[in-house]
């Protein structure tokens, strides 16, 4: 294993065009399109108070959780030497694997993402008319999620070829992240894919971007060895996983979160729009809609994705409710109400 003390030790060893660009300059490129973004079109002007209950929620606990898994990750792979620092452009202490830049970078990052994910579902509809994923498919995605964890340990663990390392290290520290979402909040995936998409690839391509920038200008590097080898220039495979990946890991979990706040509370104006109370007995339909009489919460919310539903019968679009009533009572999409609901 190397010692990142003994790899970060000698500045000379890089190849730097210029000695004046340095890793504060990655950060003010960094937050250029997001600085415009919150000036131009700040997120949650029209949101209402549970959206930003639910926003603000996630921002802080990716801020939080992220960054410090993201940080083990980070640590982890400076110290097997899979990249490596520039201590003429940035700030080292002793005994300490990383930068303080690049420790500021894991927060920059991750709130960037949040960001970019919150408006992405202001801008980006959903698509009503998809249902959940079928079990076949959520079973084939948790299978090969399982397989990505196993060949992570492996390759970090015990395989003797260096050039799996990095591939390993994604699969390790990010499989599981993506493996809790897909099973805790898969039911979304295809109705929102759009805004996922979007709200994935804006600031994951900005930032493999800038990753190159810092390459070209000798703030860090990647030895090949611990490399597959494939990419082209300063574009390397291994790296874009690692951006796109983590990057991935923040969006998937902020989609899941702000999908749920909106279609809970879709379906809670659809009930009641149809005249029928959001009650104990209405969640006999298999909806948990949060509590008669008082707005929904962010533990409604959580109850939600953890149910698993997602359609009641036919869901039209808008997650309208189709509510028909005759001499024998109502019925809901097909499903009878309860008795005693009108």
């Amino acid at each position: 294993m190397a010692d990142p003390f003994l790899t970060l030790a000698s500045a000379s060893s890089f190849d730097a065009p210029t000695d004046w660009f340095v890793y504060g300059h990655l950060h003010f490129i960094l937050a250029l399109p997001t600085l415009t973004l919150l000036y131009l079109s700040p997120p949650l002007q029209t949101a209402q108070p549970l959206q930003k209950q639910a926003a603000y929620a996630f921002v802080g606990f990716i801020v939080v959780v992220g960054v410090m898994q993201s940080y083990i990750w980070d640590a982890y792979g400076a110290t097997l030497g899979i990249w490596e620092f520039n201590p003429a452009k940035c700030t080292l202490r002793e005994s300490f694997p990383l930068p303080v830049e690049e420790v500021l970078w894991l927060f920059h990052h991750v709130t960037k993402t949040a960001l970019y994910q919150l408006k992405a579902f202001e801008l980006v509809p959903a698509n009503t008319a998809a249902g959940a994923p079928s079990p076949a498919l959520r079973g084939g995605v948790s299978a090969l999620l399982v397989a990505a964890i196993a060949f992570g340990v492996y390759a970090l663990a015990f395989s003797p070829e260096d050039s799996v390392k990095c591939v390993g290290l994604v699969c390790a520290f990010f499989a599981p992240v993506w493996l809790l979402v897909w099973r805790a909040g898969g039911q979304f995936v295809l109705r929102h894919a759009d805004r996922i998409t979007w709200g994935w690839i804006a600031p994951g391509i900005t930032t493999t971007l800038i990753d190159c920038l810092g390459q070209q200008q000798g703030v860090w590097r990647f030895p090949a060895e611990f490399l597959s080898g494939v990419g082209y220039g300063y574009l390397k495979l291994d790296i874009v996983l690692v951006y796109m990946v983590s990057t991935f890991a923040v969006t998937a979990s902020g989609a899941v979160v702000l999908a749920a706040t909106e279609e809970l509370l879709a379906r809670r104006q659809a009930l009641r729009e149809a005249g029928l109370p959001v009650t104990t007995e209405a969640r006999a339909l298999g909806i948990d809609l949060g509590r008669y009489g008082e707005e929904a919460s962010l533990w409604d919310v959580a109850k939600y994705i953890f149910s698993g539903s997602l359609s009641v019968g036919e869901e039209s679009d808008a997650l309208g409710y189709d509510v028909r009533c005759g001499l024998d009572g109502c019925v809901i999409d097909d499903v009878p109400l309860p008795a005693g609901v009108d």
